[in-house]
């Protein structure tokens, strides 16, 4: 669809992954503006619907884009549509255009009557950008807690065997049953990081029937998510991964039974969160955070 963007003709492509050559140009975008590979995502086959890039075009050459990812969680008992705002990019040729201002007021248009809210993480060069729009800032929550070593055995998996994606996809379906804001149907997403950053950092427990997707750095470990049947405690499954004899780990998911451990803001270096005002805020009245594998 030809549009005009302050003043300027584009190609405007509401979902540029759908069709091979705007998914191309769009990936090369990625590619040069962030450094981000798709193609092993998209190959991978769990490139859906999740993730919808609004893409402008000039001359067939993607050179603006600003993404949405649809994140369903469950919270207090009930489902909750949140949309984040991601991958915001644009050619260093075509900045300083007002393309982002226009991509990003149709996104807003398009989904503030079809979410409950809508929330970005922004780096520190466009703080002063997305309050423009509405957007105010808001403190996330990081829980930690002590772990000591545990006896016991895992595995890595190895996302290029056919069976461990399996088994992967498989306990993702049971979701983090630890989580007090859990993601419903959110493997799409949770499949781009396993397969870009975190492919060296999945493994399964038998003895817990648990897959942990965890990173360790001397005594610390970030655990991004666990998916199990519940019947282990979060201690005794990062327990038995930890290879040293006691850490202290960072979840990237609330914990539903929080009062063990220690709390503070997440304060993540050059980010800053940001959520739409007048619609539902759940951070305004609660320690939480949004789980780490949701965000794109």
């Amino acid at each position: 669809m030809m549009v005009f963007a302050n003043g300027k003709e584009y190609n405007f492509v509401p979902n540029a992954i759908k069709e091979e050559e705007s998914r191309k140009s769009y990936f090369d975008l990625a590619h040069r503006v962030f450094g981000l590979n798709f193609e092993p995502w998209y190959q991978s086959g769990f490139c859906k619907d999740r993730f919808v890039p609004y893409t402008l075009f000039a001359d067939g050459v993607a050179v603006s884009s600003v993404g949405i990812v649809l994140n369903d969680f469950r919270w207090n008992g009930t489902l909750r549509r949140y949309v984040q705002i991601s991958t915001v990019m644009t050619d260093p040729d075509y900045r300083m255009q007002g393309l982002s201002k226009w991509l990003t007021e149709i996104v807003l248009e398009e989904w503030k009557e079809k979410c409950d809210t809508i929330y970005l993480y922004a780096n520190d060069t466009v703080v002063d950008f997305y309050p423009k729009f509405g957007f105010v800032a808001a403190d996330e929550y990081r829980y930690s807690l002590p772990i000591t070593k545990k006896c016991g055995q895992f595995r890595k998996l190895d996302l290029s065997v056919r069976d461990d994606v399996d088994l992967l996809v498989k306990k993702h379906r049971e979701s983090n049953q630890f989580s007090l804001l859990a993601v419903e149907d959110g493997i799409e997403i949770m499949m781009f990081h396993c397969i870009t950053f975190l492919r060296d950092s999945i493994y399964y427990l038998k003895e817990h029937d648990a897959i942990v997707i965890a990173e360790q750095d001397g005594h610390e470990v970030f655990c991004y998510d666990i998916y199990s049947s519940g019947h282990s405690s979060i201690s005794d499954i990062l327990g038995t991964i930890v290879s040293v004899d006691s850490c202290i780990a960072t979840l990237g998911f609330t914990p539903e039974a929080s009062s063990r451990y220690s709390v503070e803001k997440a304060n993540e270096s050059d980010t800053t969160f940001f959520v739409i005002n007048g619609m539902e805020n759940i951070l305004a009245a609660n320690r939480v955070t949004f789980p780490y594998l949701s965000r794109a």
